[in-house]
């Protein structure tokens, strides 16, 4: 079943992992990198997971371990221990992900990956995990060099933008235009000092002009 695409907010959230092979990996590298605190729990961890910066309970999984988790990822070959991990989750109201039965869990995590700020993620409905990584990696490689670029210059400006702009509608409009053809055309033919430029004419007092604006469709792809 298709489900809602989602970005959950993760940052300092209790994840707990348990299992210590290759999808706990996986699953503990997207959960860092989404902020959370992770703990896995597994008699044994493979050398990789050992080394990332997640607190390690080296036994298997006990009732009670999941105290304070906001999300549990099950990722054991044990199917007993699967089941009264996924009780005990349920039983707490904590978000669960389960390798062995992707459909009994409250979500998946799709195959994903990054450019800068930029995250692309691919979902297949469960028909074939190869082919969402093929296709995430077809999606990184089309993705334009400079949108992650110019993402991170107009970061801080956007921050400013909301705060010093209270009329909601030029403050929408402007933030709108820190990543317009505009900004990118600036940023293609004059580099950041111009990408920076343009940003800063954004911030000046409402009623004085910021210059022209311009739609998607001005701005060549080539």
């Amino acid at each position: 079943m298709l489900g809602l695409p989602v970005m959950l907010k993760l940052d300092g959230r209790r994840c707990v992992v348990i299992g210590g092979g290759g999808v706990a990996l996986r699953r503990a590298r997207a959960l860092l990198e989404s902020g959370a605190a992770v703990t896995i729990i597994a008699p044994g961890v493979e050398p990789e997971l050992a080394a990332l910066p997640v607190a390690k309970v080296l036994r298997p999984y006990q009732p009670g371990d999941l105290a304070g988790a906001f999300l549990v990822v099950i990722a054991t070959d044990d199917p007993v221990t699967n089941e009264a991990a996924a009780r005990e989750a349920r039983a707490l109201q904590a978000l669960v992900n389960r390798a062995d039965e992707p459909e009994a869990g409250d979500l998946t995590i799709p195959a994903h990956g990054r450019r800068g700020p930029i995250t692309v993620a691919v979902h297949t409905s469960g028909i074939s995990a190869r082919a969402a990584a093929e296709i995430r990696d077809h999606c990184l490689q089309a993705i334009d060099p400079d949108w992650p670029r110019l993402l991170a210059a107009v970061a801080p400006f956007r921050t400013r933008i909301q705060e010093a702009v209270a009329d909601p509608a030029q403050r929408r409009d402007r933030l709108l235009r820190l990543t317009d053809a505009q900004a990118m055309q600036a940023l293609k033919s004059g580099g950041d000092a111009a990408l920076k430029s343009h940003c800063a004419t954004l911030l000046e007092p409402a009623g004085r002009p910021t210059g022209p604006r311009q739609g998607p469709d001005d701005l060549n792809p080539s």
